[in-house]
């Protein structure tokens, strides 16, 4: 039999013949040898009914829609709905056959040579670990597999493991493998320690290494999509066994404990939801084809998701939210909207099993086009989704003690222990949007205050993408069958609904594709410096350098009366600490579960050699990384915990452009180069202070201060350390990456298209000694006006100039006018900045400026006077960037009364077509409420969003140009590189060579007669009618650009 067994796993030269060995001596003793020969017993020719593959694991080759029908087959294995072979049968098979740890070992190995034929047993016990455990079969090391063939619960969940042994001890499982393996991650990557002892370690071939690494993202895809019904599978053990009933964190006694209950109500036949005010909805929630735990399941994680982790757009917006109390609320809507397609996409992912095959997707493409559009039915998406909504609503309750509760609504519960009642988990309340009432959703504040930790905050996160371990594969979006950067999950290409995603059918974005693929193809890796120093400040709760306080700082509390008898100073102040107070809780509500997030993220890939963020663009090509949380355009937590993979040698000035990225972050980056270089030379002392001791006192005064990056300055501390005692610095292996960024890029953009001499001066297009400060010089104007407001003698007549007048000192007197607060609405002016936006871009630094001693309202009207005259000042400085925005303007009035939306090619190839029309709307009756639904875009234009759309749209899609550009060249050269918009990243040692890249680059944009082609193409848009004439040109010459050191600086 040990003979028999050696040679089945042995030679592939003598396959065939001992294949038909083993079949005779299955058929002499079938309980010892079935399954252990290298036989087909799923995959290729396999027998009808047999449990199948659409793929083998060890090779994973396949198209985007084969890696989706493995997905679908490894969760029918989750579900146990297959006939494969369990973790028992595996065992049990490999013990009767005889086999020692040695032939355990040497049969997985020949498992992962043997491309032809799989082992039966080896596969099986693969896609157990896989589909059940995101394990990988080559991370187990040789004292594991041991253990197992002694102990298989090993690799079993704990509920389906023996729980003793003979002699009475605990048995080790999966959870305990997990954690020798891949540690406190909730991805399988293997802990530096644990790689030594893997299967795979001693694996010397490059292609069997990419091929486990392949496998290593395959299942960190699957962690992602498989979070629900891995809770669900969970809630069924636990219910199976009683035992563990009463284990769990907070997170699992909030939403767990009340699945049961409204699982129940879907599935009672004869619920009276059926009848009366929203029955149709409850219907199609019954008819949904999902199991009714499952669907609680998925609303309780989507709910919780959005009320904890709501997605913003960029950092003010989050800010305005929670200055509003907005936060910690979502729209009915939005929620039901949510659900809905959290339910329909597993609904989804069940029913592709119905369509396998590349024939049936041929033949029967009208019959899959009608089937899959029953999942894409908006109204019944928001019908499943406001169903459930209410179910929560109405049954979701959480046990309090009666004293914290104070509740009116909650019902007392029997028996020993404290006093404690029922209460409602979350909360429906109308709330006014202009001139509309909109029904909005909120998590009782107390059940909120006990989940607002990171483990329960964590618990529910669900993150739709994840960074890469593997290089993104290829962006292929025209044709039938696009293909995305991952695996199996889908991922589009551009970042916009109808036109531009369509478009992708009719041309073909090469060199955008190109470029988004070269730069989803740059390795990171986590910091593990800065991931430490993190993990203490915010054990430590120091609050410093964007890192959120555990604890809300305390609100003043006094009754109304006592309020009354203070003195109106007094009075005046208290009010305006308690504002303050109140108004950090808020935004403390959002910031903690954000940083939590990329605190988790930086956690779980921690020790991943490589990470990859694959791109994709906006519809005016902007590139954007596809994961959300943690990437290195987000913000300077974020960029602090990464860092190149690569590293590379400083070489001869490498370490000066280091020093002047050092000094740019503390807000030195107008003064020369030089001046920057020698000023951190003068800091040396500190910097190495801070190295040795990040933490303390003195050190944190230091660095966490930083103008435009605290984590960003530590990471280079550290660094700087590490150059400064090296024998040869020029030999030192940076791995931090250097940031050239333009200088107001938008201006630096329409100088060059208009030529614009005296623009291009203030933007760093024409040379200089030093970088030229178009914020100071705007400021400058800003301050003549004030001071002249100020010191103008009073008309009494004229309350108007009084009251600017007023304003004028009280700039003067809180010494507001500084470069920061008009910097941010100068950089956005030729993006469209509204008066609006312009308004809350100044209220938002007056507010961090003055916000401890000055109340809203007078901020206010500070911020509205002060906007208008950095507006004013701007179009007086900026004339010919003016004249392009009106003739921007004329052409989309022209535009806007033949309903064509504006359109262009980029000079990168793009097909640029502004997405603004007004929707389609229709009218969802729930029980909870009427629900008025956008299902999709009609013809008509928003002429609005047309309007003041097209001048920084047009303007994005030539700053997303130049990007590329430099992009695609850094390519041929082999230069790292990374972008953030108009900030352009590489190596230190590489800067030099990519300033002249920048510059060329820049040159060779404009020397292209952009207007002049949009002016040609316009003819066609306007049907005829002649478009304004073009803004005439300016003097600038191109070629001075090639000589300017600051363009990017």
């Amino acid at each position: 039999m040990q003979r028999i067994l050696h040679r089945c796993i042995g030679q592939k030269d003598g396959y065939y013949r001992l294949y038909h060995a083993g079949q005779l001596a299955e058929r002499q003793a079938p309980s010892q040898l079935s399954g252990l020969a290298p036989a087909s017993a799923f995959g290729h020719g396999a027998k009808p009914g047999e449990f199948q593959l659409p793929m083998r694991l060890t090779v994973l080759k396949g198209t985007h829609r084969h890696f989706k029908r493995l997905q679908v087959t490894l969760q029918s294995v989750l579900r146990e709905d297959t006939s494969l072979r369990s973790i028992d049968e595996v065992h049990s098979q490999l013990k009767v056959a005889g086999a020692t740890p040695e032939y355990l070992q040497k049969m997985i190995r020949d498992y992962f040579l043997n491309e032809e034929q799989p082992f039966p047993v080896i596969e099986a016990l693969d896609v157990r670990l896989l589909a059940c455990h995101n394990v990988l079969l080559e991370d187990l090391s040789p004292a594991i597999l041991a253990e197992f063939l002694e102990n298989p619960g090993l690799l079993q969940r704990a509920p389906d493991a023996p729980s003793s042994d003979l002699a009475g001890e605990k048995r080790r499982c999966i959870e305990d493998v997990w954690m020798d393996m891949y540690g406190d991650s909730n991805l399988p990557i293997l802990k530096p320690e644990a790689k030594a002892d893997a299967l795979a370690a001693d694996d010397e071939k490059t292609q069997r290494r990419r091929q486990t690494q392949r496998r290593r993202q395959l299942a960190i895809e699957r962690v992602t999509m498989d979070s629900a019904i891995c809770s669900w599978l969970e809630l069924q053990r636990v219910h199976e066994d009683a035992g563990r009933a009463g284990q769990g964190g907070m997170q699992q006694r909030l939403w767990k404990s009340w699945v049961p209950t409204i699982a129940n109500l879907i599935a009672d036949p004869k619920s009276a939801l059926a009848k009366g005010s929203g029955s149709r909805s409850f219907l199609k929630l019954q008819t949904s084809g999902l199991e009714p735990e499952l669907l609680v399941v998925i609303a309780s994680q989507t709910l919780l998701s959005l009320l904890f982790l709501p997605v913003f757009r960029h950092k003010d917006e989050r800010l305005q939210a929670a200055q509003k109390g907005l936060f910690g609320q979502v729209p009915f809507v939005t929620a039901a909207t949510a659900v809905g397609e959290a339910v329909e996409a597993e609904r989804w992912h069940r029913e592709r099993t119905k369509l396998r095959g590349d024939k049936d997707d041929k033949l029967n493409s009208f019959h899959k086009q009608k089937h899959i559009a029953a999942f894409q039915s908006p109204t019944r998406t928001v019908q499943i989704g406001a169903a459930l909504v209410d179910l929560l609503l109405d049954h979701a309750k959480v046990s309090l003690p009666e004293k914290e509760s104070e509740v009116q609504d909650g019902s007392p519960r029997n028996g020993e222990g404290p006093r404690v009642v029922e209460v409602q988990a979350f909360q429906h309340a109308m709330r006014r949007e202009g001139k509309k009432q909109v029904g909005i959703l909120m998590l009782h504040p107390l059940i909120r205050a006990q989940m607002d930790e990171e483990e329960h905050v964590l618990s529910f996160a669900q993150l739709k993408h994840k960074p890469m371990v593997i290089p993104p594969q290829p962006w292929r979006p025209c044709g039938k069958q696009p293909q995305g950067p991952y695996l199996m999950q889908g991922a589009e290409f551009v970042r916009t609904t109808s036109q531009s995603s369509t478009n992708l059918r009719f041309y073909s974005p090469t060199r955008a594709c190109q470029a988004m693929d070269s730069l989803g193809r740059m390795p990171w890796k986590i910091n593990q410096k800065i991931l430490e120093v993190m993990k203490e400040t915010q054990a430590r709760d120091l609050g410093i350098a964007d890192i959120p306080t555990r604890s809300d700082p305390e609100v003043p509390r006094m009754s109304d009366e006592e309020l009354q008898d203070l003195p109106e100073r007094e009075r005046k102040e208290l009010r305006l600490k308690i504002y303050n107070a109140e108004k950090r809780c808020r935004e403390l509500q959002s910031e903690r579960p954000t940083f939590l997030l990329k605190l988790q993220v930086a956690e779980d890939f921690r020790h991943a050699e490589k990470i990859y963020f694959p791109h994709n663009v906006d519809f005016r090509g902007r590139a954007y990384p596809v994961p959300p949380h943690l990437n290195h355009i987000g913000d300077d937590v974020s960029r602090g915990l990464l860092m190149f993979a690569e590293p590379k040698a400083l070489g001869p000035d490498g370490l000066f452009w280091l020093k002047v990225n050092f000094a740019n972050l503390f807000g030195k980056n107008k003064i020369s180069f030089e001046e920057r270089a020698d000023w951190v030379d003068a800091q040396r002392d500190w910097i190495l202070e801070v190295a040795a001791d990040p933490l303390s006192p003195s050190s944190v005064a230091r660095w966490s201060n930083a103008d435009d990056g605290p984590w960003q300055v530590l990471a280079r501390c550290f660094e700087f350390a590490e150059v400064w005692a090296a024998e040869s610095p020029e030999e030192f292996r940076s791995f931090l990456p250097v940031h050239m960024d333009g200088s107001c890029n938008g201006l630096q953009h329409y100088a060059g298209l208009g030529r614009d001499l005296e623009g291009g001066k203030a933007v760093n297009l024409y040379p200089a000694d030093k970088p030229q400060d178009v914020y100071t010089v705007v400021l400058q104007v800003v301050k003549q006006k004030v001071h002249a407001s100020a010191e103008a003698t009073p008309d009494d007549d004229d309350e108007e100039e009084a009251a600017k007048r007023q304003l004028s000192q009280r700039l003067i007197e809180l010494d507001v006018l500084q470069r920061k607060v008009v910097k941010q609405t100068i950089m956005t002016i030729c993006y469209g900045v509204t008066t609006v936006g312009a308004i809350q871009q100044v209220r938002g630094q007056l507010e961090d400026m003055v916000g401890d001693k000055v109340e809203a309202a007078e901020i206010q009207s500070l911020a509205k006077y002060l906007a208008q005259l950095v507006l004013s000042s701007i179009k007086e400085v900026f004339a010919q960037a003016k004249l392009i925005q009106n003739w921007f303007d004329q052409n989309t009035k022209i535009l806007n009364r033949l309903q064509a939306p504006a359109s262009w090619i980029s000079p990168i190839g793009l097909d640029c077509v502004q997405p603004y029309r007004t929707p389609h709307t229709v009218s969802v009756r729930t029980r909870r409420q009427n629900v008025t639904l956008k299902t999709g875009e009609s013809v008509l234009l928003n002429k609005s969003k047309q309007r003041m759309g097209l001048p920084p749209n047009f303007i994005h899609s030539l700053d997303a140009t130049h990007m590329m550009m430099v992009a695609e060249r850094c390519e041929e050269l082999n230069i790292a590189f990374a972008a953030v918009h108009d900030s352009f990243w590489t190596h230190a040692a590489d800067i030099t060579q990519l300033n002249k890249i920048i510059r060329e680059c820049f040159i060779e944009l404009y020397e292209q007669p952009i207007l002049a082609e949009f002016y040609e193409d316009l003819h066609v848009h306007l049907g005829g009618q002649v478009p304004p004439d073009l803004p005439p040109q300016g003097t600038l010459d191109l070629n001075v650009i090639r000589d300017s050191r600051y363009l990017f600086a």
